[in-house]
């Protein structure tokens, strides 16, 4: 399995410089090759309309045929529309820009072939703390410190030393997000050996009231990033709009917004990321739900519709998505398996006798049959990984018998009661 491992630099001012005009050299290259292969597009579109046969029209160059282009264009002034500062960064910038443009022009066209949202590639603006460009060559990570062509070797943020991998590296991505630099490698990791088929198995709910509820009775609290955020967030909103456009001080304020939207994010992917690492060590076989997401937020009309959006910022606000993304992987390094399960009924079930009972939006679940009361994200991961069950085999083809099951001691993360609200 190949992870991607990414951490804080703290450049010195020159570097800054360098790192700022590499982003700024690997940012034109996608735009000016963007806007050729646009010309080249009507060029082969024209001569075809009139009649020239595909193989003799004029082509659309590909990464190779811009990057000779682009190299004659570094040795041309800049009156002539040439760009010759590109020489004062590495060639990786962009060159990598634009086999990154080739391959997204080309998933334009595969996805109009499936009919699927094409997404045409779009021009990169410039933007205050903003920009990103890849690198490759000889990138040592030693000594608290990361090694980039052309630049040099960059501080590693002391928080992040012990997490960035050590040693050689063909390849690394520079990003800059809120006026910050951080630098990602790719590293290889050997997988573990698949777990029996009648290992320990969980089944989650995933929620808003609460993140996560397992089958075994543990809950994870949902931190609601976005929620305890939007004070915060409308203010720094509203600053930015009314500075006057273009000048500093709007550039701050937008910076000052961006680092406010960049913490409510890094509060969810530390929730996502232990709450995950947690299950995935803990857990050899996971069920949980598919959910569709996009299906569960879309957008109401008519009456109920500010109801319906605030529900839909919430699901959001989860990272449902995310999460079975980490869960996924987490569970392939340690041996064990992510079940999927359908997700009708999964709360209107009862999972002691079977009966369907629609509780609206109780937050307890009460069964018209058996008359049994439990908490409602209890019932549903109950259901979800009994459903898991019936779909699982051994090697002869033989259903697997049943476990018991047991709720693993020391967890650590946050225990509520059956009927405890969010």
């Amino acid at each position: 399995m190949i992870l991607s491992r990414r951490f804080a630099i703290r450049p010195t001012r020159l570097q800054r410089v360098a790192l700022a005009k590499a982003s700024g050299c690997a940012r034109v290259a996608w735009n000016w090759g963007l806007a050729r292969k646009i010309e080249a597009y009507k060029t082969r579109k024209a001569a075809i309309e009139a009649g020239m046969n595909k193989a003799a029209a004029p082509k659309v160059p590909t990464a190779i045929d811009l990057h000779r282009e682009l190299n004659k264009l570094k040795d041309a002034p800049i009156e002539a529309g040439g760009f010759p500062w590109m020489r004062e960064s590495s060639k990786c910038a962009p060159q990598e820009a634009l086999r990154d443009l080739d391959l997204a022009y080309a998933a334009f066209f595969r996805r109009v072939k499936v009919g699927e949202k094409p997404g045409f590639p779009r021009f990169h603006g410039k933007r205050p703390g903003e920009g990103h460009f890849r690198v490759f060559g000889s990138i040592a990570v030693e000594d608290g410190t990361v090694t980039l062509p052309r630049i040099g070797a960059v501080r590693i943020m002391s928080g992040d030393r012990g997490w960035a991998p050590t040693g050689k590296h063909g390849s690394a991505a520079v990003v800059q997000e809120h006026g910050e630099w951080f630098v990602a490698v790719h590293m290889e990791v050997p997988e573990a050996a698949a777990c029996p088929d009648d290992a320990l198995r969980v089944g989650i709910d995933l929620g808003v009231r609460k993140l996560a509820v397992l089958s075994d009775g543990t809950s994870i609290p949902n931190p609601k990033a976005l929620r305890r955020a939007e004070l915060r967030l409308k203010r720094a909103q509203r600053v930015l709009s009314r500075r006057v456009k273009g000048s500093n001080r709007r550039k701050n304020a937008r910076l000052r917004l961006s680092r406010r939207h960049a913490r409510v994010a890094n509060v969810r992917r530390d929730a996502l990321h232990k709450a995950t690492t947690w299950i995935a060590r803990t857990y050899p076989i996971v069920v949980v739900e598919d959910l569709h997401v996009k299906n569960m937020t879309r957008r109401a009309h008519g009456k109920g519709r500010v109801a319906k959006a605030g529900l839909n910022r919430a699901i959001l606000d989860a990272g449902f998505a995310e999460f079975r993304r980490l869960l996924d992987y987490k569970l392939r390094l340690h041996g064990g398996r992510l079940l999927i399960v359908p997700a009708p009924y999964t709360s209107q079930d009862c999972s002691r006798c079977g009966a369907r009972t629609d509780c609206g939006s109780n937050e307890t679940y009460t069964c018209a049959a058996c008359a049994s009361v439990m908490d409602r994200d209890l019932n549903a991961a109950r259901n979800i990984v009994a459903a898991s069950w019936p779909e699982t085999e051994n090697a002869r083809g033989g259903v697997v018998s049943r476990q018991t099951r047991k709720s693993p001691s020391h967890a650590p993360v946050k225990r509520e009661s059956a009927g405890a609200s969010a």
